[in-house]
């Protein structure tokens, strides 16, 4: 990659570091003010702390990874694009060129679906378990810890309880949080909104009330209820 990327006039290599020589990837990362960043999956989730200097310094990142291979959420909440080993010239240039601008960069983009590229969204879809996303669902929609018990057939201790996992799952700290990061990741919305739809219909036990397609809407719905 090195030697395709030396190639452009446009773009400096600061710094080439051996994938197994960690400590020198973390000097790297720490000490040079790079506007993109090419690292591997597996060594992320080894060294999670990399993050946070590459964080700091708004540096894009670009992860190196496989079809087999899923960036965790921590991981994805970070990166600005995904490469594979053997992505051709073109794309790789077209990568570092649109991440460096401080845009996203997702493969074969025109092709591929544009809800694709919610990655954090899919990580925490596949994260939580049914009766989360139904939760998730629920509070998206400003419906009170009451009521999603009564949907539910469970106490209200309960769905408390799942909710503050949500929290630590989504990494948020409070329910319009919640309802606002479900909102922005269309992914999760229509999992949490399918769940508690089928929920709802099954129970037939309370009145559906529409589910907030955007954050001001998000917002509003829960003014409304706050009021109520």
């Amino acid at each position: 990659m090195a030697s395709i990327l030396s190639l452009e006039k446009d773009v400096q290599i600061v710094a080439q570091c051996d994938e197994h020589d960690h400590a020198a990837v973390r000097v790297a990362v720490e000490t040079l003010r790079a506007s993109t960043a090419i690292i591997s999956l597996p060594i992320l989730h080894k060294h999670p702390y990399l993050l946070s200097p590459l964080k700091e310094t708004s540096t894009g990142l670009i992860v190196v990874t496989s079809a087999d291979r899923k960036p965790s959420i921590e991981v994805a909440r970070q990166l600005r694009g995904t490469i594979s080993r053997d992505i051709s010239s073109e794309e790789l240039v077209a990568c570092v060129r649109h991440v460096s601008r401080g845009h996203h960069y997702v493969p074969n983009a025109a092709d591929a679906a544009p809800v694709e590229s919610d990655l954090v969204g899919i990580c925490v879809r596949n994260r939580l378990t049914r009766r989360e996303l139904q939760v998730v669902g629920f509070i998206a929609r400003a419906y009170k810890n009451k009521q999603i018990a009564d949907c539910l057939g469970t106490k209200e201790q309960v769905v408390k309880n799942y909710t503050r996992n949500l929290f630590v799952k989504c990494g948020v700290s409070n329910r319009l949080a919640l309802a606002l990061f479900t909102s922005t990741h269309p992914i999760l919305a229509e999992a949490g909104e399918r769940a508690s739809t089928l929920l709802i219909k099954a129970r037939s036990a309370h009145l559906l009330v529409k589910f907030p397609k955007s954050s001001s809407e998000t917002t509003e719905a829960y003014s409304s209820a706050a009021s109520a």
